[in-house]
């Protein structure tokens, strides 16, 4: 049932509550109308523009009114960190995946690579 829009595949465990307005050429105006396409067939592409709003609608829907979510990249794994942070004190609340985690993990990709380098 998860089809692709454009090259974005719809995510399985998350449903939208709310009707959030599709802007196209095809005469889709609502999620339910762009369903409704999928369910036929049809292939509804998306322009980035559109991705980055739907996107920032969903960070905001998800993001409490103390809460705020912080989006990095990790530089050694190029893992994506996000952390839920307190809007009054700016304390991080909780990180997914925790750095530390992605800080390891970077660590057994350098001495797996110099096992292998070794080796040779």
């Amino acid at each position: 049932m998860n089809q692709p829009i454009g090259n974005v595949p719809k995510p399985s465990t998350y449903e939208a509550t709310a009707t959030p307005k599709v802007t196209s050429n095809d005469g889709i105006q609502s999620v339910q109308d762009l369903k409704q396409a999928q369910a036929q067939g049809q292939n509804i592409p998306i322009s980035e523009q559109q991705l980055v709003k739907a996107i920032e609608r969903a960070i905001k829907a998800v993001e409490g009114t103390s809460t705020t979510l912080d989006f990095s990249i990790h530089e050694q794994t190029k893992h994506i960190i996000v952390k839920v942070l307190d809007k009054s004190s700016g304390e991080v609340i909780r990180e997914i995946p925790n750095e530390k985690s992605l800080d390891f993990l970077a660590k057994v990709w350098e001495m797996a690579g110099a096992m292998v380098d070794e080796r040779r």
